[in-house]
């Protein structure tokens, strides 16, 4: 039985490596095209034979769960520092919230119908609000940005530094938009039909009506307005 990795730069084998799972490729079309993007291996294409070790996977076991970070292999000689941190940490997410899931499937509570009811929240050793928890988390860019809500209502804001500077360049982009949105305002007040962007302005006063300044228009206009009293 073919026993060697066939990622890049990876020498591992069933011989030299007893401790190791050995997985073939997927035969599922898409997952299998995430995981030779992940490898990395150019002009290849794998065999029935082809076989990568468990040391790529973050959990050290491939998991065919889609949510689970581990179901496509992410570390490899090419994976940077900054991915392989991320990846961890999606995992361990993943982890926990699996395990909490895990947690509230063994204290659902029988009826008298016998049937099972799930308590509306669960609260684990922290009195963290597990149903609370999961209501918030997301998923971005391999990097699970959650909060936890505690049980009193407030935000316990992600450590995460990938996080921080996500929060930051949304603050920012907020900042712009609102600054866009004030300009936007000030052209069409600007733009509007009445007396007030006209003072002082007797360029726009000769481009939109013909008189040479806006002391001249107002004559006009306090005469035209005799008539229109009248």
């Amino acid at each position: 039985m073919p026993g060697i990795c066939c990622a890049v730069g990876c020498d591992n084998s069933r011989q030299r490596n007893p401790g190791l799972q050995f997985v073939s490729i997927p035969k599922d079309l898409d997952r299998r095209n995430k995981w030779l993007a992940a490898i990395r291996r150019d002009h290849w294409q794998p065999t029935s034979n082809s076989r990568l070790c468990s040391q790529h996977f973050v959990s050290g076991r491939t998991n065919d769960n889609p949510m689970s970070p581990d179901y496509i292999p992410s570390l490899f000689a090419h994976t940077s520092a900054g991915q392989r941190q991320r990846s961890i940490y999606a995992t361990s997410r993943f982890e926990h919230t699996q395990q909490m899931k895990r947690k509230r499937t063994e204290t659902l509570v029988p009826d008298s119908d016998h049937e099972t009811v799930a308590p509306s929240s669960t609260s684990d050793a922290t009195g963290l609000d597990i149903t609370l928890v999961e209501q918030v988390e997301c998923v971005k860019d391999d990097h699970s940005y959650s909060q936890a809500i505690l049980s009193s209502g407030i935000v316990e804001p992600c450590s995460n530094a990938a996080c921080q500077a996500t929060v930051k360049a949304l603050t920012n982009k907020c900042a712009r938009l609102r600054a866009e949105v004030n300009c936007l305002k000030d052209k069409v007040n600007v733009l509007s039909f009445n007396e007030e962007p006209f003072k002082g302005n007797d360029e726009m006063v000769q481009e939109l009506t013909g008189l040479p300044s806006y002391a001249k228009m107002m004559v006009v206009f306090g005469f035209l307005s005799g008539f229109v009293k009248a």
